[in-house]
């Protein structure tokens, strides 16, 4: 009996000649419509990684300023029973508006209070040159109890040719010079104060405070034509004295008088 046993597998052979052109196929069959029609979106996929950042831009030139724009309408306050509200922040300063026309004139206020009196100013050049005038009086008074803080009437004179000093016990300066005043009294019973005034003020001032007494003061000063000088009493003060004098309260002794004089030392003339 006779035993077949398959051999080893040979080598590939080599490839034969192509084969003849087949048959053309059937024509195809167009769809409803020959548009594509698109498919169902894709799920979204993962982000991607951040990318470097990038580099900082040039800094760029400043516009042009815009143009004013118009005053809007003010607004209407809707609220009712509302409570004050905190104030706002101030506003920008706005542009310097045009220079106003000027308002009528004011009226007139009131008089302000007398001022205190000013330095004596220096002294001018000579004036013109006039003739000398010559001004003395002397006078005395025996009532008592003068009215205070007014100047003391002398009515009884005893020299007044130029009728310079009145009744009312008023001395008017009738140019300028240096005159010379003098007054003398007596005091009795309580202190006495007196003073010679000038245009309103004290130029000197006498207090007595013993009594019985007797008191004297001559006063020189530099008046202008028209300036005024009579003695005075203080209120403060209630006393006696023999002679009336400015400031006193007195009474009348016949054999004692207050006497009241002055007269021009120098004039400015000729």
């Amino acid at each position: 009996m006779l035993w077949l046993f398959p051999g080893d597998k040979g080598d590939q052979g080599s490839v034969g000649p192509p084969g003849a052109l087949g048959p053309q196929g059937e024509s195809g069959i167009c769809p409803a419509t020959c548009e594509s029609v698109p498919g169902a979106p894709g799920t979204q996929g993962p982000p991607g990684p951040a990318g470097a950042r990038g580099l900082p831009g040039v800094h760029g030139s400043d516009g042009p300023k815009g143009i004013k724009g118009d005053r809007g309408e003010q607004g209407v306050c809707k609220c009712t029973n509302g409570t004050n509200g905190a104030d706002g922040k101030p506003g920008q300063k706005g542009d310097k508006g045009d220079k106003g026309n000027t308002g009528s004139q004011g009226i007139q206020g009131t008089m302000g209070l007398k001022g205190n009196q000013g330095d004596m100013g220096l002294m001018g050049p000579p004036g013109p040159c006039s003739p000398a005038i010559q001004s003395a009086f002397s006078a005395c008074i025996n009532e008592s109890f003068p009215a205070h803080n007014f100047p003391i009437p002398f009515p009884h004179m005893l020299t007044n040719q130029q009728h310079h000093f009145n009744r009312n016990g008023i001395y008017t300066a009738p140019v300028n010079g240096t005159y010379v005043f003098s007054f003398h009294l007596s005091v009795a019973v309580k202190p006495l104060k007196v003073g010679l005034f000038r245009n309103y003020y004290p130029v000197a001032k006498v207090t007595e405070g013993t009594v019985p007494a007797t008191t004297s003061q001559t006063v020189v000063l530099h008046l202008d034509m028209g300036d005024e000088v009579w003695l005075q009493s203080y209120a403060e003060y209630k006393f006696y004295c023999r002679t009336i004098v400015p400031h006193c309260s007195y009474y009348s002794i016949k054999r004692n008088q207050v006497l009241f004089l002055g007269l021009n030392l120098i004039l400015f003339g000729c």
